[in-house]
């Protein structure tokens, strides 16, 4: 028994022009896989005329190894009933009548009318597609080695901060080339990124943080070495001190921030692997703490409460922990007035610690709570006060990373309360 397939479509004159004006190519075979019409982009995507490719097999529009298994896949499907890819759109590769083969997505549907199989196929080419992908490859991969490059130079300049107590007057030249060479490199790297800015959002926030909170402790470390310089007598000892603590504090704030860089440029680039090991937490904290005492403000309190007997020994990364812990006893610092009270509590079971840090700072907002963790986030009442965004995202991961959690609560009549949870034992990965 015969049918003849164009009486379908030339009943309605409707369905006939959206046939032949589909943008993607259409082709419809019988069971045997012969082609028996096709629209007029499917003709010139496979550079045939229709006269050229009516009535032969679909398979000559296929490369090996598709071109000699093609009738044997209709036939398992015709006596089998099995759907493979009938109704499923997926990528396979096509062969233009000059040879070139080319990326395409297809997608066959079954049609029977009275009682005879028909399938029909819809073609879209991907080459245009597949070429973008490779260009936003290769920009991707060119943007990448270019924050790189600029994270290494980041680095040259920290490392040249910290020669300052050397020598002073040399110092007060470094300085300004240090600050003349970030601003270059900042609009360099901006111009790039204006390009790309769809690939690298973070990359470029990344530069544009750095430029911002570099340059105030900078100019903090040149008016202090000018200062510094001045003060010469035995009656100004006091003020060039402070000086001094100034320039350390803000080469301190430096470190601080180019290590929050370079640690979420390693979790982001995968480059991060637990090394776990036995670790004291009462010593972990107490040489915080003793590092803390040369940056808290003035008269501020940090404290160490646990119970007697407290079994402090967990096996994890310890610079995984050291950092969080130096995050979080950091905001509570820097967000805490002085006089402030920070408390530092530890409590165990069997399977895990938990470490609660409470201040007596301006606190969160508590609408604000679910936004703490979110990447260059800050809280709209701390927009005076240094800082990036970029901590909290930090050690949310880092906990992550050992299967711990942490929350965040307000304290009354002020104040933040940060609970953080760690198992006592982390798989080595």
């Amino acid at each position: 028994m015969s049918l003849d397939i164009h009486h379908y479509f030339n009943d309605s004159t409707f369905l006939s022009s959206v046939f032949n004006t589909a943008i993607d190519g259409i082709i419809v075979i019988d069971s045997r896989g012969r082609m028996l019409k096709l629209n007029e982009s499917a003709s010139k995507l496979f550079g045939y005329t229709n006269e050229e490719l009516i009535g032969n097999n679909v398979s000559m529009l296929m490369p090996e190894p598709d071109h000699s298994k093609h009738d044997g896949y209709i036939q398992n499907y015709v006596q089998t009933g099995i759907k493979k890819i009938i109704g499923i759109g997926r990528e396979v590769t096509g062969l233009k009548k000059d040879g070139i083969q080319f990326p395409m997505r297809l997608a066959i549907s079954q049609i029977d009318l009275d009682g005879i199989i028909f399938f029909t196929g819809i073609v879209h080419d991907l080459s245009a597609q597949k070429e973008s992908e490779k260009k936003l490859q290769n920009l991707t991969r060119s943007l990448e080695d270019q924050v790189q490059s600029r994270t290494g130079q980041l680095q040259e300049t920290i490392n040249q901060l910290s020669a300052t107590n050397k020598n002073l007057e040399e110092e007060i030249e470094i300085r300004k080339s240090v600050e003349l060479r970030l601003k270059l490199r900042e609009q360099e790297l901006l111009n790039s990124l204006e390009k790309e800015r769809d690939l690298g959002i973070l990359k470029s926030r990344f530069v544009s943080i750095a430029s911002h909170e570099f340059r105030t402790p900078l100019a903090n470390i040149l008016s202090s070495i000018s200062l510094v310089s001045k003060y010469d007598s035995q009656e100004l000892l006091e003020k060039r001190n402070s000086h001094i603590e100034k320039i350390k504090k803000n080469i301190h704030y430096l470190s601080g921030i180019l290590n929050e860089f370079l640690t979420l440029t390693r979790i982001e680039e995968g480059k991060f692997e637990l090394q776990p090991q036995d670790i004291n937490l009462i010593e972990l904290i107490s040489e915080l703490i003793e590092d803390f005492s040369a940056i808290k403000k003035k008269d501020q309190k940090l404290t160490l409460l646990y119970k007697p007997g407290f079994d402090d020994l967990v096996y994890s990364d310890k610079s995984c922990l050291k950092h969080i812990l130096n995050n979080i006893i950091s905001n509570a610092i820097k967000y805490s007035g002085d006089g402030s009270l920070v408390e530092i509590s530890l409590h165990s079971d069997v399977d895990s610690v938990a470490i609660t840090v409470i201040d007596e700072g301006i606190g969160i907002p508590e609408e604000e709570i679910k936004f703490i963790f979110d990447i260059f986030f800050r809280g709209t009442n701390v927009l005076n006060i240094q800082g990036t965004g970029l901590g909290l995202n930090i050690v949310k991961k880092y906990l992550d990373s050992i299967q711990g959690s942490i929350s965040f609560s307000r304290v009354q009549p002020k104040g933040t309360k940060v609970s953080i949870l760690i198992p006592r034992y982390v798989k080595e990965i």
